[in-house]
């Protein structure tokens, strides 16, 4: 039990390092991104923090596999630079409890990253979609933050407002600018409010202002005094798009024959399914000599990782397509894998070795009768 003990506070110790750096890396990309999409005014500012949430939950289903195989194959590396993986062995430590000790650790970590691919995942997505709408929904003016040049739409028009009331429902103090069938118009108000029509449409009422339309100087140039002016506000589309399929709960994808839905059920499933594989294919890669080094095998191991994801990540695609029939879905590639660790697993135990030399002897029998 002490072998265990130490075998499992190594392994916990680098798994708790490995998924604190992975997702920190993953937050504040994700993050600068969100900002990015504020200033572009396709996100509101006010749910930034949790839009930033709700996607760390989604982006948990690839982070906690990868964060599990790399704690196996870092820890593993670093017993096997200082040689204690190669006492323990001298003393008696088999393969298999050591095995046995990762197939455990990883059916537990499973269990969790199940319930995150299962449950969590799904339910933070359709908490995105939700949220989608409603930012669709919101008041254009909502994404307005004042003191700051806006781009309005898809169209080449910039708006700015010098400030913005506490209910966001009007701003003071307009200037826009846009391009309207060739010709330049400049529009400056004092005060500015959201108004709906019948079918929808959203427009911006400005009061107090005026309208320059056309180039100084030229004849066609106008100036136009208002009291009242409709500027249509062109809603920017909203970038946080989710998925049907993604929100759906795992119970409804059980239940449905659809292609793509089985295809979403199936990856939700291979993410739990690949710790424990991930995890016994780390075991018997992160074998190497003291002179390798802690990170000997470490490109190795990424290199398969990569090959494994994308194989899954087509195999999705062919059973979203009807290319692959349901039965057959994703389930292949982790057989693929399976063969490999099986492979290595035998010759690691010294199996292979003794096949061949069994043969070898075979063959010299029958040369020398």
């Amino acid at each position: 039990m002490i072998i265990e003990r130490y075998l499992f506070k190594e392994l916990a110790g680098t798994l708790f390092a490995v998924t604190t750096v992975l997702f920190l890396i993953f937050v504040s990309s994700w993050f600068a991104r969100l900002l990015g999409q504020v200033a572009a005014g396709s996100a509101q500012a006010d749910v930034i923090f949790l839009l930033l949430s709700l996607k760390s939950v989604d982006a948990l289903i690839i982070l906690l596999p990868l964060s599990f195989y790399m704690a196996v194959l870092l820890a593993f590396g670093r017993l096997y630079k200082d040689s204690e993986m190669t006492a323990m062995l001298a003393c008696g430590v088999s393969w298999v409890r050591i095995t046995r000790l990762v197939f455990l650790m990883g059916l537990g970590f499973a269990l969790v990253v199940a319930s995150v691919s299962l449950y969590f995942a799904p339910l933070a997505n359709s908490e995105r979609h939700i949220l989608q709408k409603k930012m669709s929904a919101s008041s254009g003016l909502e994404m307005i933050t004042a003191g700051q040049f806006r781009e309005m739409g898809e169209e080449d028009a910039v708006f700015y407002a010098e400030r913005l009331s506490d209910d966001g429902k009007s701003v003071e103090n307009i200037f826009i600018q846009a391009e309207e069938q060739g010709v330049l118009n400049l529009i400056v108000a004092e005060r500015g409010s959201q108004t709906m029509e019948g079918d929808g449409s959203r427009y911006l009422l400005l009061q107090n202002g005026y309208r320059y339309a056309g180039e100084p100087g030229q004849v066609d140039f106008k100036i136009i005094k208002f009291r009242e002016h409709k500027v249509l506000m062109k809603q920017p589309e909203v970038v946080f798009k989710v998925g049907n399929v993604a929100a759906m709960s795992s119970l409804a994808l059980w239940q449905s024959a659809k292609p793509r839905e089985l295809a979403e059920l199936q990856w939700r499933i291979s993410m739990p399914v690949s710790v424990v594989l991930l995890a016994l294919l780390a075991v018997f890669l992160s074998r190497s000599s003291p002179r390798q080094g802690r990170y000997g095998k470490l490109f190795l191991g990424i290199l398969v990782y990569i090959i494994y994801s994308n194989l899954l990540g087509v195999a999705k695609t062919w059973v979203e397509k009807g290319t692959v029939d349901a039965l057959m879905g994703v389930w292949w590639v982790h057989l693929l894998l399976a063969v490999l660790i099986g492979v290595l697993m035998v010759q690691h135990s010294g199996g292979l070795r003794v096949l061949l030399a069994g043969s070898q002897t075979k063959g010299r029998n029958s040369e020398a009768a």
